[in-house]
């Protein structure tokens, strides 16, 4: 009697061909996990939304307020281009300041 046809081979050879098929079903789910999250990854994520402005956009709604543009303020005389630069810096300041002060106050989490 050969010990490669007896029973208790049979069930090896049987209960090894489950656990070889159960780890090809295992890498095949893998390899579509893998697929999903490379799918997923593709597409696009949206641009954070700004909160505060930055003070280079205040200072250009500022001047655009006001009907002014780089090139109209190198054509004015030296005194009222610095007339215009410091308001237009002070006005600004004020109005990065007051952004700064609203948005604070999204961000103040008050749990306990």
């Amino acid at each position: 009697m050969s010990i490669g046809l007896s029973q208790p081979d049979a069930t090896t050879r049987v209960s090894a061909f489950a656990v070889a098929q159960r780890a090809r079903a295992n890498a095949d789910q893998a390899r579509a996990a893998a697929v999903r999250m490379r799918a997923e990854a593709a597409r696009t994520v949206p641009s954070a939304r700004r909160i505060v402005e930055s003070p280079a956009d205040i200072r250009a709604e500022v001047m655009a307020d006001r009907g002014v543009n780089p090139v109209t303020l190198l054509r004015l005389g030296p005194q009222s281009r610095i007339e215009a630069e410091i308001s237009i810096d002070a006005e600004t300041a004020t109005r990065a300041r007051q952004a700064q002060i609203r948005t604070t106050g999204n961000f103040l989490d008050l749990t306990v």
